[in-house]
């Protein structure tokens, strides 16, 4: 095997389970993947991978290079953390990772205040929605919506969050008579959430017995369009429903706790000036509109 740059692929597929997740997480196109896969294969003359109809299975090789590769993968990752603990420069890069929506809302707008300050800093924005590793140096700083942050990681809570249930001006004029509590009979579309649960929820259903779903959604961003295109009621973040001069509030439902939002990175790098800089100028920000966060 010729370098690192071989092993990086192998573990990419190997932790995939295939050439499209892996070239994602890679930075690179499919078929790059799939080229230096099979060019590592073919100087080698052994398969590392079986490409089976449920994804990539690593062959007996392919399982040594992998535990290869991830020795090679720890070393290189915690030197690169010791190398990196030791700069006490407000300069260099600095990647974040966030939902998409909180880019959108407020962490955009931070990161640009940020950078008139600190011109040194070089700022990479990585719109997620799934989690990247901190521990494997995927980014800097994640911001996360959660009450549960992962105790491995160094964080500070930036706000707490609440949410309430909302429908487009359009759909409240057109289901007046539904929303009045008299008519508990009628039928009331709702749009949900996939993570929150199935079917539709308790204090709807308690409130209109008849209620029913008109779409399942598995991201906010698509929830706040269905609701906002008049599909249904729906339940949102404050932060989202309340600016939005197309919705308003569904009456008779109290805002309730959402998920607060927590800044985090990797212990061993809180002290690094600009990781720490940009964590307390960040949760200052997200502090200063927590009433937008609250729905307040």
């Amino acid at each position: 095997m010729d370098n690192w740059d071989d092993l990086k692929f192998v573990l990419a597929v190997a932790n995939a389970g295939g050439l499209a997740k892996a070239a994602r997480g890679l930075g690179v196109t499919h078929s790059t993947v799939s080229r230096r896969l099979s060019s590592l294969e073919e100087r080698m003359g052994t398969r590392l991978f079986e490409r089976m109809p449920e994804g990539f299975v690593p062959t007996a090789a392919g399982e040594q290079a992998v535990i290869s590769a991830r020795r090679v993968e720890a070393e290189v990752l915690a030197l690169d953390t010791r190398i990196t603990a030791q700069d006490a420069e407000l300069e260099g890069p600095l990647r974040v990772t966030a939902a998409q929506l909180l880019f959108q809302v407020q962490l955009a707008e931070i990161m640009q205040q940020f950078s008139e300050r600190h011109p040194r800093i070089e700022l990479e924005m990585i719109a997620a929605n799934e989690k990247l590793s901190l521990h494997r140096r995927e980014a800097d700083v994640a911001i996360r919506v959660t009450d549960t942050p992962d105790e491995t990681l160094f964080g500070r809570l930036a706000c707490g969050q609440n949410r309430t249930y909302y429908m487009s001006k359009d759909f409240a004029r057109r289901t007046r008579k539904i929303m009045d509590v008299s008519h508990d009979a009628a039928p009331l579309a709702c749009v949900t959430f996939k993570w929150w649960g199935e079917g539709v929820p308790k204090e709807i259903r308690t409130r209109y017995p008849h209620a029913y779903i008109s779409l399942v959604a598995d991201d906010m961003i698509a929830l706040h369009a269905a609701v906002k295109a008049g599909m249904g009621i729906g339940r949102l973040p404050c932060f989202l429903g309340d600016p939005d001069p197309d919705l308003v509030r569904v009456s008779g439902f109290e805002p309730s706790r959402y998920f607060d939002i927590w800044l985090l990175t990797h212990p061993d790098l809180k002290n690094v000036a600009r990781i720490r800089t940009f964590m307390r100028f960040a949760a200052d920000a997200f502090k200063a509109k927590s009433g937008l966060y609250l729905g307040q």
